[in-house]
């Protein structure tokens, strides 16, 4: 297996002065994905949408260039509720550098992965959760590709975040600001990120010496957000991990307008992923920012080369550990009478 770990990557790559699937997007005012799929001649695209994109294509002179290959994206559970979340995100991502390699997208689900094999699909890529991509391990001879799961074990290439730092991080940030009750809310229980996230928040309170209360553990299944939001304020939480993208949105709400709660003030959150929704809330919201660009340029490269060489050549399971980055707004401060005196150091020391 080749691991490796931290690679830098850089979230602006700067603009080009060629025409291309970036430059019509804007221009456009659509998605990525929306010009990909204009492009490849995709039917389900709106007549307007299709008449508006043609057009920016036309006034920045891009040229489109006929896919000779065909790029296989299976998508696990997404928010219809979020059409900005994580899993639209990138596979927006994957549609742009995909084209920009000559290769076409096609979504599959995991109902028909069968499906994905008989059509002649040079590689998978796999943008989903813990069972389905044993499924898609099971495709004879096809090059599958994992992201934000890493499964080396199973001989499946990889290319994630860690999970792990991930949580460390954002607790770390309540904690270095005087939080000692801080609550974790995640997503699906049981599944490897979140479970991953969880440990990770763990290790930080472990670090400062602090106990970790079960009633501030909860998933985004167990029951009503206000009904979790609502007991966390009763019992004294004064920073959320709000680390479940179904219902960022809603915690919010309930904490600003239900529980007449100032973010920022009397309570803090830190929001997993940097969903450009989430800096237009009121405050701001700090994040756990992931590269979802290099993740995605990384994904098609090595499936393309994946694609090119061989399942049989592939002597080697490549795991692609990429570092996220917390972005600091205004939904952090101090709770009152923090005493921060010797704390930071203790716990840069335990988690360095």
């Amino acid at each position: 297996m080749v691991k490796v770990v931290n690679r830098g990557f850089s979230m602006n790559k700067g603009s080009r002065e060629e025409p291309s699937i970036t430059r019509v997007a804007r221009a456009a005012g659509v998605s990525l994905g929306t010009v990909s799929r204009v492009m490849n001649g995709a039917k389900s695209v709106n007549p307007d949408l299709r008449a508006r994109v043609q057009c920016a294509a036309r006034e920045i002179g891009f040229v489109h260039r006929t896919p000779t290959r065909r790029l296989g994206v299976v998508v696990g559970r997404r928010n219809p509720l979020l059409p900005v979340g994580y899993t639209h995100i990138m596979t927006a991502l994957i549609d742009e550098f995909a084209y920009a390699r000559g290769m076409a997208v096609e979504q599959f689900d995991v109902a028909n992965l069968a499906r994905a094999w008989d059509s002649g699909i040079a590689a998978v890529i796999g943008i989903v959760f813990d069972d389905a991509m044993l499924k898609l391990r099971g495709l004879p001879n096809l090059p599958v590709l994992s992201i934000n799961h890493p499964m080396a074990e199973l001989g499946v290439h990889s290319v994630y975040t860690d999970h792990l730092e991930q949580g460390m991080m954002a607790a770390q940030h309540l904690l270095d600001r005087g939080h000692e009750r801080v609550a974790f809310l995640g997503g699906l229980r049981g599944e490897w990120g979140v479970e991953q996230r969880l440990a990770g928040y763990r290790a930080a309170m472990s670090a400062y010496g602090l106990a970790c209360d079960p009633a501030w553990v909860r998933f985004s299944d167990d029951e009503p957000v206000y009904d979790i939001v609502q007991r966390w304020t009763k019992i004294g939480v004064t920073g959320i991990l709000n680390f479940s993208e179904d219902v960022v949105a809603e915690t919010l709400h309930v904490l600003s307008n239900v529980l007449r709660k100032r973010i920022g003030e009397d309570i803090s959150t830190i929001t997993l992923e940097d969903v450009p929704l989430y800096q237009y809330f009121t405050p701001p919201q700090t994040v756990v920012r992931q590269p979802l660009r290099e993740m995605a340029r990384l994904a098609v490269e090595h499936a393309l080369r994946l694609s090119e060489n061989g399942v049989s050549a592939a002597s080697e399971t490549v795991d692609i550990c990429l570092r996220a980055e917390l972005v600091e707004r205004e939904s952090v401060g101090r709770p009152a009478g923090a005493d921060l005196q010797g704390r930071q150091p203790k716990l840069m020391a335990s988690l360095t």
